[in-house]
């Protein structure tokens, strides 16, 4: 991975600051272009051909297309051969030059040719415009502001806010970060900054200095269903294997995340076929309850890699934070992004490259939630008018003095979303209750937001077209991205290969779920490589044991930055008294929200009153 940078005007001396703003994403060079009306910049972190040849800005042969890029392309050695058959010549073995070439001969059906993780920008000095454009799923970041003709990108919003922009809070992105906690799909937090969506491009255009196109160039089709089960386990094994393959393209040493789970065990799994002393890495929380090293172990034995497991502590946490804060540049509220940087630390003392199991869950149907929506969508259907009773009783005056209880009100929720939202408000509240019990607004705007990813019959084929869309890019993909590469480590999930995304959704989703058995049709692939108790032992997901945390030794943080926090009043909705004292009591578990608001604060604190 690199990092990349651009405006649309000429000033050496802002653009090396912004560069310097991310060294991080690229530590082993920086390069810089410009002419009258547009400053370049990249920092390089060295993957392929690492020789100077490899230094970015890359030209065409007649430098009247440049591009600065930050990914990789995992086809690029078979394009860059049809290319040369068309007449382009080549000066580096770099994939980022075979962007350049493929520009040239297809424009920006070039996208369509190219198989990777990525994020460019490309002048083109003969058409006068700037081509933004990002990978298919969005696994790369890049964020623009644009406002009064003044064009800025960047793969992470720092560009943006250290380049003395005018900055205001955009309270609709702040709306669905206070749902979600994670930021919206387009709009940053703040105003006039967006960013590319996955599987879409920006153009802009010098001369008018508008931007003149801003459109997506793939979809995800569920339409073609393959519903035999040997035949969906032959296509995935070929696939899933490919695509790893593919991933371990690389000059520099390739590793593994390895939490355990399914889906990077089979990662594991097939890269120890073609990896010589594989080193694999794993979290081990301080809480029993949260320890899933064990599996890790199982694993690295069977396969004997080099496994490497990182200890933390609540001591870890608090000196992190203010580190995170820089890192996620706009607010950030999994607080899984604590394990997965440190994680990512002790890997780059090993690996410049490791693999990931990232999109397993999402493609093949593996996350609780879906079994919470499912259920949800019998009783909105089945009992539709008992419920409304009920819901009727919950919500009258008589029941008030039972709705102190979290637990009621818990159960109220569950109701009111049987009988009052449509199939795409009930998923997208599914993934928002805990914090939705707190935060109750008078629209719905931001659970409007999955409206146009419910355009399928199937149920489940909707809520993975949703995480697909949303959950994945803007929280899963975001949290890796900023963790690993403030590590200066490139991560690459070889399930969010466009052709295994393609083949996944044509799978039918009774080979997803079977019998309540999520991610079915993975798992029996998964038989053939790895042992029955890690393919069938029960999901905890990457959870991280915050709640301990704010009982004990994060509560002085939690007092200080959430509950007398006076600096704005974004939070004045919501009873942070009553959330505190019921998570401190051990009443109910608030601290996704808790953590949410902790994490706005301390940005607010960093970015917005304090950027510099």
């Amino acid at each position: 991975m690199c990092g990349i940078l651009g405006f649309n005007w000429n000033d050496p001396k802002l653009a090396k600051e912004l560069a310097d703003c991310i060294s991080h994403r690229g530590p082993d060079q920086d390069g810089f272009f410009f002419d009258n009306s547009i400053s370049f910049g990249h920092r390089r972190l060295s993957i392929i051909d690492l020789s100077e040849k490899g230094r970015q800005p890359i030209f065409n042969e007649d430098k009247t297309v440049v591009i600065v890029f930050n990914g990789e392309i995992f086809n690029y050695q078979p394009l860059k051969d049809d290319l040369i058959k068309k007449g382009h010549d080549f000066v580096s073995g770099t994939d980022t030059e075979v962007i350049v070439h493929a520009y040239e001969e297809y424009r920006i059906n070039c996208l369509d040719h190219l198989n990777g993780q990525f994020a460019f920008a490309i002048y083109d000095a003969k058409k006068r415009i700037i081509f933004l454009a990002r990978d298919r799923i969005g696994i790369n970041p890049l964020f623009y502001y644009y406002h009064e003709g003044k064009f800025i990108f960047g793969s992470e919003l720092k560009i943006i806010l250290n380049a003395g922009i005018h900055k205001e809070i955009n309270e609709a992105a702040l709306s669905f970060y206070k749902f979600f906690n994670w930021p919206h799909r387009k709009e940053c937090i703040i105003k006039n900054a967006y960013k590319v969506e996955p599987a879409h491009y920006v153009i802009f255009d010098l001369e008018e200095k508008k931007i003149i196109n801003d459109d997506s160039y793939w979809k995800v089709d569920f339409s073609e269903e393959i519903k035999d089960e040997q035949e969906a386990i032959k296509l995935l094994q070929e696939r899933i294997e490919e695509s790893i393959k593919m991933r371990l393209m690389s000059d520099v040493p390739v590793g593994a995340f390895l939490s355990g789970g399914v889906d990077s065990s089979i990662v594991v799994a097939i890269m120890s076929k073609y990896t010589k002393n594989l080193n694999t890495f794993s979290v081990k929380f301080d809480h029993s309850d949260f320890d899933e090293s064990k599996y890790s172990n199982i694993v690295a034995e069977l396969y004997k890699t080099n496994h490497h497991i990182i200890q933390f502590t609540a001591s870890d946490v608090i000196s992190l934070i203010p580190t995170l804060v820089y890192h996620y540049d706009e607010p950030f509220g999994d607080s899984s992004m604590i394990p997965t940087y440190l994680v990512s630390k002790v890997a780059r003392q090993y690996v410049t490259v490791s693999l990931s199991g990232d999109g397993g869950d999402e493609l093949f149907g593996g996350y609780t939630s879906y079994g919470s929506f499912q259920r949800i969508l019998e009783l909105s259907r089945k009992k539709r008018l008992f419920y409304k009773v009920l819901n009727a009783i919950f919500r009258s005056r008589v029941a008030k003095p039972l709705m102190k209880s979290a637990r009621i009100r818990s159960k109220a929720f569950l109701l009111w979303m049987c009988v009052k939202f449509t199939d795409y408000q009930q998923f997208a509240l599914v993934n928002s209750s805990k914090m939705y019990d707190a935060y109750q607004p008078h629209n719905l705007a931001p659970v409007d937001a999955y409206k146009d990813y419910f355009c399928h019959q199937e149920w489940l084929s909707n809520a993975i077209n949703a995480d697909l869309h949303s959950y994945l890019p803007d929280d899963i993909l975001t949290k890796v991205d900023r963790a690993s590469l403030a590590n200066s480590l490139e991560s690459r999930p070889p399930f969010l290969d466009h052709e295994l995304i393609e083949l996944a959704c044509r799978i039918d989703p009774c080979l997803k779920i079977r019998n309540n058995e999520k991610k079915y049709i993975l798992k029996r692939l998964a038989e053939q490589l790895l042992p029955r108790e890690i393919v069938y032992r029960p999901k905890k997901g990457f959870a991280v044991p915050i709640q301990h945390y704010f009982r004990n030794e994060l509560k002085p943080m939690l007092e200080e930055k959430v509950l007398n926090f006076d600096k704005h009043r974004y939070f004045d909705d919501i009873d942070k008294h009553r959330l505190f004292n019921e998570h401190m009591a051990e009443k109910a578990d608030h601290s996704r929200m808790l953590w949410t608001m902790l994490m706005f604060n301390l940005w607010w604190e960093r970015w917005f009153v304090d950027s510099r």
